[in-house]
């Protein structure tokens, strides 16, 4: 077996796979949470994922269960493959206890949010993903482990306002942002309440990530969608409001447009109660609430240095102010393409 200048550090992985075969590992891209590289064996081509943020064989296996059913859903674009090792399991473990899995290949390109077309496509890749996940039959000793959105609270019991205040206050950076902390504050609260309200609202498994980065275009359509990882059982709507939080901006109008488009992708498949669209703007709110907490643990355990918790408190902020300022706007596209 041979492998190029950096590629020792996966030769176990790899190994786990084939040991009379001619990998090649290659680094091309990577996400936030774990570490990917491209691996080449004659013609063949797949993706090496090592897990980087948690050593949950669990979650993993939850994840592959969930992507071989969907394989058989007759979907219109293609989800990530697990490929078994010699031992027969989709899961490889490092003797230092890293998780990793390889991936059949899917073809394509990160799609682009400026593009109308990819922004429309998305939508109906989401809403199509979403009403094959509403049909899955899954194991019953299948049980997810991650927690609803609307139960932040719980999530991020750690990561009280009073220690948000202490870390925000003893950062020069930091102490800046007194006006936003104490707006997302008050939506916690407000969020908090609504608790009883969105858990009677409609569940199923979602994805819980699709953006724009978890997802591949090929010839202007959606050819796969991605990092399955941190799918659960949660709100129906919750899979179209992760998506929504990443449009709003500066330039109103152009992010009402891809809004609507997105939503009316979305909407070919799915159609949302008058509950769901009535609470799908704080949705997306709870979606900023949540990634704006998950930061500031990361920035809490010395993760992450300042900038990147100080960009999340700007962006959690003006998403909610966004949201309520064109406030009439947005409940009237969410009338129009979802009901």
């Amino acid at each position: 077996m041979s492998f190029g200048n950096s590629d020792g550090d996966f030769a176990f992985y790899l190994e786990a796979y084939s040991r009379d075969t001619l990998w090649r590992a290659v680094k091309e891209e990577s996400g936030m949470n774990n570490t990917t590289r491209m691996i080449y064996s004659g013609k063949d081509k797949y993706v090496l994922r090592v897990y980087d943020n948690h050593r949950d064989v669990g979650i993993v296996q939850i994840e592959h269960q969930l992507l071989d059913k969907l394989q058989l859903a007759g979907l219109p674009f293609q989800v990530p493959m697990p490929v078994a090792n010699l031992n027969g399991s989709t899961i490889t473990i490092s003797p230092d206890g890293k998780l990793a899995a390889l991936y059949a290949y899917i073809e394509g390109e990160r799609p682009s949010s400026s593009t109308d077309r990819h922004v429309e496509a998305l939508g109906a890749a989401a809403g199509a993903l979403s009403n094959a996940m509403s049909h899955l039959e899954m194991d019953r000793e299948i049980r997810p482990v991650y927690k609803p959105y609307y139960e932040f609270e719980q999530s991020h019991a750690a990561m009280t306002n009073e220690k948000l205040e202490r870390l925000s206050q003893a950062s020069e950076v930091l102490s800046k942002r007194e006006a936003e902390l104490s707006l997302l504050f008050a939506e916690r609260a407000r969020l908090a309440a609504l608790r009883t309200l969105m858990a009677d609202m409609p569940h199923q498994w979602i994805h819980g990530d699709i953006v724009f980065n978890n997802s591949l275009v090929h010839e202007n359509r959606i050819s796969g969608v991605l990092d399955f990882e941190f799918s659960t059982i949660d709100l129906r709507a919750m899979e179209l409001a992760v998506v929504l939080a990443e449009f709003p901006n500066e330039d109103y109008s152009r992010a009402l447009e891809q809004i609507a488009l997105f939503c009316r992708g979305f909407g070919s498949s799915v159609k949302l109660t008058k509950v769901e669209i009535g609470q799908l703007s704080d949705l997306v709110k709870l979606r900023m609430l949540d990634v704006f907490l998950h930061f500031a643990a990361r920035y809490s355990e010395g993760l992450d240095g300042e900038p990147v918790w100080d960009h999340q408190i700007q962006r959690a902020a003006y998403v909610c102010k966004w949201l309520d300022q064109y406030k009439a706007e947005i409940t009237e596209l969410f009338d129009n393409y979802l009901s």
